[in-house]
């Protein structure tokens, strides 16, 4: 007996808000989706709340901050993502022997970094719908108490941080000027130094040498 999945995100939906073009095939996109859903929607929503949805969803008993939530960010947030993940199988085919790309009779296929142009462009809609995601349920906790309070033993917490993803940075004139005094170990900051960083851009207390 096959398993029923809930979609978080019509198809309808995916096509209307995106780019996507309506001759391509659910099956070409559905798989995404879910993963979607499973990876990132989960993560901030905490399996608590998610699988409380999807039961909901199932059931066809959404409604009232659910439905809200569903309409405004969820599926918003679920098209990018999911159309995010898609693109590299959409320009890239599995077979039996091999991975090919395609080749349209009418259309150049677009390079590789364009692709990844692409997939930036709707990782950053996709993470500007998530962070509004975020601050509702945040700022409506008495709606979402699953959310604000889930069962730690259910699975994933609510990431309930900045969704926006980027490289660690750091800082490079405190970094030098550790490095120029000879600071390269940690037994520096044993020596009663309370700080986030040395040197001229010091916070905390300050020290005399």
């Amino acid at each position: 007996m096959s398993k029923k999945i809930p979609l978080f995100v019509s198809e309808e939906k995916l096509k209307y808000f995106t780019s996507v073009n309506q001759n391509v095939s659910p099956n070409d996109l559905v798989p995404y989706i879910l993963q979607a859903q499973d990876i990132y929607l989960q993560g901030y929503l905490g399996t608590t709340y998610y699988n409380s949805l999807k039961s909901k969803v199932l059931a066809g008993t959404v409604s009232g901050p659910d439905q809200y939530l569903m309409d405004n960010y969820i599926g918003s947030a679920l098209c990018n993502w999911g159309l995010s993940m898609a693109l590299p199988f959409l320009k890239y085919k599995i077979f039996n022997k091999s991975v090919l790309s395609p080749k349209s009779e009418t259309a150049d296929s677009i390079t590789l970094e364009e692709l990844k142009f692409l997939q930036n462009e709707c990782r950053n809609t996709a993470e500007t719908y998530s962070k509004r995601l975020i601050e509702w349920m945040r700022n409506h906790p008495a709606d979402y108490p699953l959310y604000i309070a889930p069962n730690v033993l259910d699975g994933e917490l609510p990431q309930r941080g900045n969704p926006y993803f980027g490289n660690i940075v750091t800082p490079h004139q405190p970094y030098a000027y550790k490095r120029r005094l000879g600071y390269n170990n940690l037994a520096y900051y044993d020596n009663g130094m309370d700080c986030l960083e040395c040197g001229p851009n010091t916070v905390g207390q300050t020290t005399t040498f």
